[in-house]
């Protein structure tokens, strides 16, 4: 030629490894981008189809502009932007293709790693294995649902589910009591409904004293508060069951029960408060009316249900503790009457107590 152009220079000037290794880099990132993702992806071989068209694209540009430059620069001319340009773009293309060979039909990170042993399975046994966990998953929810048991229990829902359908649905104590045992082994699940049927069960394997220590035991190694307010309900003595109260209250501030059990209908309108004398029955009923207001308070701040794993087979909680709040005030205002009766009777004779109570049950009519 007789500008003396030189191919060579115009592909490895003196900056040729510097613009070889971006090159390089941006063909091994393209092969492990291939690798992570899908090798079909666009964004996979957009760097390997933008430096063929640079390189194809900028050769004349490139050529051109070292045979303008060449007579005044000599070996300067070589080294200008657009030949830059192409030669990363042709690197790029170079490396890929290398890259290609290496893999033989897969991506050279792949093969490399295989080779390795740093890849143990193919891309189809990862695909088998992502079915089969979305199975299982299926199979679980489908469980869960019905009256199939969860093989493998692992969650805490899932044990009480087995133990549950064992208990409820198919008699057998044993198997169920097998599974609460894990269940508060493993777990501390805080629901009422899971606490309440570790009583029931566990009352065909263990004596009540030893199953209601049991019980505490566990509410207090796993801070589960329903574990200990369904102590608290099943405990003779009131004074220890509202000591046990007060321990769930500080472990769950939200948990209404652990401030009035609304569950516990024998205690709230019976037990030796409620069939005491006048006193005793209106201190007690109006504890009842104080202990279903501060229920309802805590229950405002977020759904009682949260607290069962199958709320569908409760009472609607919000609406009985309304409803025996009426029946509380009530009493309440029956037990103020029957006290205002007896202070004003005391020293009358029988006939003028009787008109005395007479009047004031006209008198309450009336209002």
């Amino acid at each position: 030629m007789k500008i003396g152009v030189s191919y060579w220079r115009m592909v490895w000037p003196e900056s040729g490894p510097l613009l070889a290794g971006v090159g390089g880099i941006i063909g091994l990132l393209s092969d492990v981008g291939s690798f992570v993702g899908d090798i079909s992806a666009p964004w996979v071989w957009a760097p390997v189809v933008l430096g063929l068209l640079l390189a194809v694209l900028l050769f004349a540009p490139c050529r051109n502009r070292v045979v303008v430059g060449l007579p005044e620069q000599q070996d300067a001319a070589y080294d200008c932007r657009i030949c830059n340009v192409f030669r990363v773009g042709l690197f790029a293309c170079l490396v890929c293709a290398m890259l290609a060979l290496a893999g033989q039909g897969a991506t050279a990170t792949e093969k490399i790693g295989t080779q390795l042993g740093l890849i143990q399975r193919g891309v189809e046994d990862v695909k088998r294995d992502t079915a089969v966990i979305r199975e299982d998953t299926g199979a679980v929810r489908e469980a869960l649902s019905g009256s199939e048991l969860v093989r493998d229990p692992s969650t805490a829902e899932e044990r009480f589910h087995n133990a549950w359908v064992l208990n409820m649905q198919r008699g057998d104590n044993a198997g169920a009591w097998e599974q609460l045992q894990a269940l508060y082994r493993e777990h501390a699940p805080n629901k009422l409904d899971a606490a309440e049927l570790y009583r029931n069960v566990g009352k065909a394997f263990l004596g009540r004293d030893e199953l209601l220590a049991n019980m505490v035991e566990i509410g207090r190694q796993k801070r589960d508060a329903a574990m200990l307010v369904i102590a608290a309900r099943n405990e003779a003595d009131p004074d220890a069951a509202q000591a046990l109260r007060d321990e769930a209250r500080a472990i769950d501030p939200d948990l209404p029960f652990a401030y009035w059990d609304v569950g516990d209908f024998a205690r709230q309108f019976g037990g030796a408060g409620a069939n005491g004398d006048a006193g005793k029955q209106l201190a007690h009923y109006r504890a009842v009316v104080a202990g279903h207001e501060k229920f309802l308070e805590v229950a405002a701040r977020g759904p009682v249900a949260r607290y069962f794993y199958r709320p569908q087979y409760q009472a609607d909680y919000d609406d009985l503790a309304r409803s025996q709040l009426q029946s509380a005030r009530s009493m309440v205002e029956s037990s103020e009457k029957m006290a205002g009766y007896l202070r004003a009777s005391r020293g009358q004779t029988y006939e003028d107590a009787t008109r005395r109570m007479r009047a004031m049950g006209q008198g309450g009519k009336s209002q």
